[in-house]
């Protein structure tokens, strides 16, 4: 065999392996085994069959299509499985793409983050072309070769059927799945519109608070694994400690729980709509539908009772026409908390600063009810902020890039266990400014301080569960005695074997814990 032969066969067989791996390659994290990459397949016989009996273009750009379009959706669910713990639904998530890059560039830098993108698009194009001209190789191969091109993966396939634990895989009908989530989709946000006409809605007088402020406190990425996983355990126990402590010094008392949040990873708003809707809302369509729809929120409950209600939301950095359904009286975005430091990364600004311009922007004669985003521990973690005094926040220029600690993230997020240890790092500084305001800024405020969902599967594992943990805070035991002890432990440590509640219960919790002051009777609950 002359040397353009041997090019010419070698070319043809890359073609074949570049086809078998595109069939067999998994939209799950889980299928990333070299065991799947060696099965055989029912299609790929198939389609080189196909491809020898109807050689021309148009049989060619099919495949190649089919191909480049099979890449790129199980790589979306990929994606959307290592960062959500659920398959990519393009109904739902084409908008991510958005938020993505806002991450992205953020952290690496504009410039960088072109060149990523750049790349991934040039290696999907690349993979394209390449399949073109190595597939072109089989309409002109011998009769002999090209038999054997479908033979061999056809004879693949017939051993697997005698040979014990060697199984022929059908690859996923990728595009299918895909329609059929968009099409249960449809069906759920049909049901979710009835859901929104038919939900009870309750009007309480939240009684028991009397005039005191009520701030709800959302902690980005605080899951239930950050306290019950041995990686974490090390550095969350202490500080949880140490923040009871504090706040127990202070005459502050603590109950607390699980709640299951609609979603893992990121997302946070909808875990704010579920809360404050009370119903659960799981994915963007769910979504739009509440934010067009005339059911009360939480805080605006608050407001029909007598409270002024506020938002500080630090990582709102656009327009949020959202605010509207959410009906606060006064909403502070990124840019009308007055910061005048410098950024981290992503976050807009450290918790610390967030807690002291809410106190001086929203907290005024009350009572006044207010729900708060707190985003340090938000990806990448890195760079963190320092602690600093108080008194000396002012209008955050003390945060002028020599206030933190940690690398870059290229430099952590090129390994595991770094990018786990400044997960921990940053919820360890979340946690420990919020014990600091509440001990010394608190003012009988009731606090309820959450997270908002777990963090990525590359933290937790595919199989963790939704749950955040859940901290009520008052100086008036009498008045926590209202939760139910089934769900709610004394102290911040939550009950391991408590029952989770999913997060649409709280909105009514709320509602009919704190409706009339406590009395003697149901502190025996």
């Amino acid at each position: 065999m002359n040397r353009s032969a041997v090019i010419y066969t070698l070319a043809l067989g890359l073609g074949v392996v570049l086809l078998h791996l595109v069939v067999v390659m998994p939209s799950h994290p889980a299928g990333l085994t070299w065991a799947r990459a060696l099965r055989p397949t029912w299609e790929l016989p198939v389609i080189l069959l196909l491809l020898g009996l109807l050689p021309g273009r148009l049989m060619r750009a099919s495949v190649v299509l089919l191909a480049v379009a099979l890449v790129v959706l199980r790589a979306a669910d990929l994606g959307t499985y290592l960062a959500f713990s659920r398959p990519f639904n393009p109904l739902l998530d084409l908008h991510l793409l958005v938020s993505g890059w806002s991450l992205l560039a953020s952290s690496v830098g504009h410039l960088e983050a072109v060149g990523i993108v750049s790349a991934v698009v040039l290696a999907v194009l690349g993979l394209g072309a390449l399949l073109w001209v190595c597939l072109s190789r089989l309409p002109r191969a011998g009769g002999v070769l090209r038999g054997a091109v479908a033979a061999i993966p056809a004879g693949a396939v017939a051993l697997s059927l005698v040979v014990p634990g060697w199984t022929a895989f059908n690859a996923t009908p990728v595009v299918a799945g895909q329609i059929g989530r968009m099409t249960r989709g449809v069906a759920d946000l049909s049901a979710f519109t009835e859901a929104l006409r038919t939900a009870p809605e309750v009007s309480p007088s939240f009684g028991a608070l009397g005039d005191r402020d009520v701030i709800l406190a959302f902690v980005e990425s605080y899951g239930r694994t950050f306290l019950e996983d041995p990686a974490f355990r090390d550095i969350s126990a202490p500080r949880l400690q140490a923040v009871e402590t504090e706040l127990q010094s202070a005459g502050w008392h603590i109950r607390s729980g699980w709640v299951a949040a609609p979603t893992r990873g990121g997302q946070s708003w909808l875990s704010h709509g579920t809360l404050l809707s009370g119903l659960w809302v799981d994915g963007q369509t769910r979504y739009d539908r509440l934010m067009t729809s005339d059911r009360i929120s939480l805080n605006r409950l608050f407001g029909m009772a007598g409270w002024r209600t506020g938002a500080a939301m630090p990582a709102i950095t656009l327009d949020w026409p959202e605010a509207a359904w959410f009906g606060y009286d006064i909403t502070l975005a990124a840019d009308d908390l007055g910061y005048a430091g410098q950024p981290f990364e992503w976050v807009t600004m450290p918790d610390q600063y967030t807690w002291i311009a809410m106190d001086r922007l929203l907290r005024g004669p009350g009572p006044d009810m207010i729900e708060l985003a707190l985003v340090t521990s938000h990806a990448p973690w890195t760079p963190l902020p320092k602690v600093v005094p108080w008194d000396d926040i002012g209008d955050g220029a003390i945060f002028d890039g020599t206030r933190r600690a940690g690398d870059s993230p290229q430099v952590v997020w090129s390994d595991p266990d770094r990018i786990r240890a400044q997960y921990a790092k940053s919820l360890d500084y979340a946690l420990d400014v919020a014990g600091q305001y509440i001990a010394r800024y608190g003012d009988g405020a009731l606090f309820i301080v959450l997270g908002d969902h777990q963090p990525a599967p590359l933290l937790t594992g595919q199989d963790a569960p939704p749950d955040v943990p859940i901290h009520f805070i008052s100086d008036d035991p009498n008045l926590l005695h209202a939760l139910p002890n089934a769900n709610f432990a004394q102290g911040i440590f939550p009950d391991a074997d408590a029952p989770v509640l999913p997060m649409q219960d709280l909105r009514d919790l709320i509602a009919t814990s704190f409706e009339t002051p406590t009395s003697a009777a149901r502190l025996e609950n």
